[in-house]
C-alpha cells in the first residue's frame, strides 16, 4: 500500500511537470505565429525552407501550426479526471472534436510536410510512422469507446496524446542539441524525430506494466 502511495505522489508530480512544459512549449509556438504572416525565413522554424514552401507544403504548414495547438491543449483537458466525472458531456463533445481535428487536419497536414522533412528521408519516415501511429492509437480509443470498454479506450486515448506530445519532445530534444551546439544539426534532428516519440511511448508501455501502478488502479472493494 505504502508503494502505491509513494507512486501516486510521483505520478503527481510527474504529470503536473509534464502540464507545464507543455503549455510553455504551445505558447513558444503560439508566440512564434507573427513570423508566419508573412512567412519569414530568417525565422528557426522556417530557416532554409523557402524552396519547399510551395506547392501542398504551404497549405499543410498553415493547417499544421492552426490544428496542431487545438489537439495539445484540448488533450489536456481531455485527460483531466474532473472533467472526465463531473462534465461527462464535455469530455465527449471534446473528444469528438480531438479525433476528427486530429485525423482530418493534423496528421494529414503532417505527411504532407514529412516530405520535405529536415534530415531528409530517415527524419520524414519517422513522422510518417508517428502519423500512423497517432491515427491507429486513436481510431482504437473511438472503437473501445462504442463498445464501452471505457478502461481500454482511456489507454489507447493516453497512447494517442503521448504521441501527440512527441511536438513538444522534439522542440525540447533539438533546443538542448542547439545549446550543446552539436557538430551535424540534420544527424541530431534525424535522432530527435525518432526520439521524440519512440521513448515517450516505451514509458508509457513501461509504466502501465508498474505492479504498484496496477494496484492503484484496482476499484476498492
Amino acid at each position: 500500500m505504502r508503494a502505491a502511495v509513494r507512486y501516486r505522489i510521483l505520478t503527481a508530480v510527474l504529470r503536473a511537470l509534464a502540464v507545464v512544459l507543455i503549455l510553455r512549449v504551445l505558447a513558444a509556438i503560439l508566440a512564434n505565429y507573427p513570423d508566419y504572416f508573412p512567412p519569414n525565413f530568417d525565422a528557426l522554424f522556417l530557416l532554409g525552407r523557402e524552396a519547399t514552401f510551395v506547392g501542398a507544403y504551404r497549405p499543410a504548414f498553415y493547417l499544421h501550426i492552426f490544428s496542431g495547438p487545438v489537439v495539445l491543449f484540448n488533450g489536456l483537458i481531455l485527460l483531466s479526471g474532473y472533467v472526465r466525472r463531473r462534465h461527462g458531456g464535455a469530455h465527449r463533445f471534446l473528444g469528438r472534436v480531438q479525433v476528427v481535428v486530429l485525423l482530418l487536419f493534423v496528421l494529414p497536414s503532417s505527411v504532407v510536410m514529412s516530405r520535405h522533412a529536415f534530415g531528409g528521408w530517415p527524419a520524414g519516415l519517422s513522422f510518417l510512422l508517428l502519423s500512423a501511429a497517432t491515427a491507429t492509437c486513436a481510431i482504437a480509443g473511438v472503437v473501445h469507446a462504442r463498445r464501452r470498454r471505457f478502461d481500454r479506450h482511456r489507454r489507447w486515448m493516453l497512447r494517442s496524446y503521448v504521441l501527440i506530445c512527441s511536438a513538444v519532445v522534439l522542440r525540447l530534444i533539438s533546443g538542448a542539441a542547439g545549446l550543446v551546439g552539436v557538430p551535424s544539426p540534420e544527424g541530431a534532428y534525424i535522432i530527435a524525430a525518432w526520439s521524440s516519440w519512440l521513448l515517450p511511448l516505451a514509458v508509457f508501455e513501461l509504466v502501465e506494466r508498474v505492479p504498484a501502478h496496477r494496484q492503484s488502479r484496482r476499484p476498492r472493494p
